[in-house]
C-alpha cells in the first residue's frame, strides 16, 4: 500500500520546525524508519511531513553526570559509542533494527513513535531518564514514566518537538538489555533492560523495565523492591521473577500467546540475573 498525499517541509532550524507545526497540521519525520511504516498501512495521514532529520542543532551526546542526547542522533551513532555509566545505551542501540535502520532511524522518532515492543522506551524507562520537550509555548521536561501514555500514544502534543533525552548515569552498576526475537532485526517478543548494583554481596538498587509485554513499558517495582537488600539467592530470583509478570497480561499474536510472552519474561529475568550474579 503507498502512502495517501502528504506535504512536505524541511525547515533549516528548530524554530522554523515549530513555526510550521504551530500553524499547520503536520507530523514530525527524522529519521522515518518508524513513521514511514505507519504512513504506507495509511495508519497516519498527516497534512505534512515536516523533516528535521538534518537539523543539526538535535544531534549530540554531551557527557557529564547527567548524559543529554539529541533527539535526532543516530541509532548508529549511539551503538557506537561507549558512555561511561551508561554501556547499557550502546547495547541496546546496537541491537536496535538491522544496519541499515540503525543508520537512518533516530533516538527521538523511535520514542515518539512509542511503539510497545520497541527498545528506547523501556531503556530509559528504566533510566528514569528525562523528555526535554520544546514548543511555541517554551521547554517542558516530562519523565519518561510519564511520557509514554499507551501503544503509540506520548505525552507530545501535535505542535511539539521531542528536542532532547537527559539521562543520569549509573557507575557501578552492572547492566544489560535483552531481548528474544524471531528474526534478526525483529521488534522484541519480549526485551528487558536491567540495571543491577551489589555491596558487599547485597542488592542495594534495580532497576527492571520490559518491552513487548504491553501498551507502555512494565517497570515490575513490586520485583524491583523485593530483591533490594537480598544476597541475590535463587529463592530471591525466583520471587523477583513471580513478581515480574504480576497483574501483566501480554498481547498474543502470531509470534507467540500472551502466557508464552510471561514465561520468556520471566526467563529473561532469571538469566539476566544469575549472569549479572556470577559478574565479578
Amino acid at each position: 500500500m503507498y502512502p495517501a498525499q502528504v506535504g512536505y517541509y524541511r525547515p533549516d532550524s528548530v524554530e522554523e520546525a515549530l513555526d510550521f507545526l504551530d500553524n499547520n497540521e503536520g507530523k514530525v519525520l527524522a529519521g522515518g524508519q518508524s513513521l514511514i511504516p505507519m504512513l504506507k498501512l495509511r495508519i497516519l495521514k498527516p497534512k505534512y511531513l515536516v523533516d528535521i532529520g538534518d537539523l543539526k542543532e538535535l544531534s549530540f551526546i554531551r557527557e557529564g553526570e547527567v548524559v543529554s542526547i539529541g533527539a535526532t542522533t543516530r541509532h548508529s551513532e549511539l551503538a557506537s559509542r561507549k558512555i561511561p555509566g551508561l554501556e547499557i545505551v550502546q547495547e541496546t542501540a546496537s541491537k536496535v533494527g538491522d544496519i541499515q535502520v540503525r543508520n537512518m532511524g533516530t533516538v527521538g522518532g523511535s520514542l515518539g513513535n512509542a511503539d510497545p515492543s520497541a527498545d528506547y522506551p523501556a531503556l530509559f524507562t528504566a533510566l528514569d531518564a528525562t523528555m526535554v520537550i520544546r514548543s511555541k509555548k517554551g521547554t517542558r521536561e516530562v519523565k519518561a514514566g510519564d511520557f509514554f501514555k499507551g501503544a503509540f500514544t506520548t505525552a507530545l502534543e501535535p505542535s511539539d518537538i521531542l528536542e532532547q533525552i537527559k539521562v543520569p548515569t549509573y557507575k557501578g552498576y552492572r547492566q544489560a538489555y535483552r531481548k528474544v526475537v524471531r528474526r534478526a532485526g525483529d521488534f522484541a517478543l519480549v526485551g528487558l533492560a536491567l540495571l543491577l548494583k551489589m555491596e558487599a554481596g547485597e542488592v542495594k538498587d534495580v532497576r527492571i523495565s520490559f518491552t513487548g509485554v504491553g501498551e507502555r513499558p512494565h517497570r515490575p517495582l513490586e520485583a524491583e523492591n523485593a530483591l533490594k537488600d537480598t544476597k541475590l539467592t535463587d529463592g530471591d530470583v525466583s520471587r523477583a521473577m513471580e513478581l515480574a509478570v504480576k497483574g501483566v497480561n501480554p498481547p498474543s499474536d502470531s509470534r507467540g500467546s500472551s502466557s508464552y510472552r510471561r514465561e520468556v519474561m520471566k526467563r529473561l529475568l532469571k538469566n539476566t540475573l544469575e549472569e549479572m550474579r556470577g559478574a565479578s
